[in-house]
């Protein structure tokens, strides 16, 4: 009988323990924070340079980081552009030989998988921000053409389930799963 309970017990413990969330310290380094709570280090700007390459077949291109504020305003932009589910994959500065006109690119993003919505934000010389609708989006790629250079920002509609749906989900198999446990243990003791 005794292991009965404490199996039971265990059983409701980790079905209830499935719907915890964790909680996590924001960072204490901040330079720039987005209206969202977003925070943009230079070491943020930094890693999206980093791990971000563009190609181009028509142009020599490269990145550069940008600054921490048009990271925020990017990030503060995205939300109005793509919703209340953007989420800015990337941020960089794309550096073309002057005098170039139109040009296609094709930024690296392992954020980025193939039929996801996304768009590619750009901030222009006068400083306001446009959506530019990608020409391709593969995984870990986007490609688009633009006919000025500066920041651009790869934002996606994250639009996901929210956590509480699936922790009722995981409580109600949980449930079922203990039904079965008594159904067969009591089978096999009669």
């Amino acid at each position: 009988m005794m292991k009965k309970i404490i199996a039971l017990g265990s059983a409701m413990v980790l079905s209830l323990a499935f719907s915890l969330t964790a909680f996590a310290a924001p960072s204490v380094d901040t330079e720039t924070v987005a209206t969202d709570g977003t925070v943009y280090s230079e070491e943020t700007v930094q890693a999206y340079a980093a791990t971000t390459t563009v190609t181009s077949a028509t142009v020599q291109a490269s990145v550069g980081a940008v600054s921490t504020e048009t990271a925020a305003a990017a990030d503060n932009l995205a939300t109005a552009y793509v919703g209340s589910t953007a989420v800015v994959a990337t941020i960089v500065d794309i550096v073309v030989p002057e005098g170039t006109g139109a040009a296609t690119f094709t930024l690296t993003c392992p954020a980025v998988a193939a039929g996801m919505d996304v768009t590619i934000l750009h901030q222009k010389a006068d400083g306001n921000w446009e959506a530019i609708t990608p020409d391709a989006v593969d995984n870990g790629s986007v490609t688009f053409t633009m006919t000025s250079y500066s920041p651009v920002a790869i934002v996606v509609n994250a639009a996901a389930p929210q956590t509480g749906d699936v922790a009722v989900y995981v409580a109600a198999m949980s449930m079922i799963c203990l039904a079965g446990l008594c159904v067969s243990t009591k089978k096999a003791y009669n």
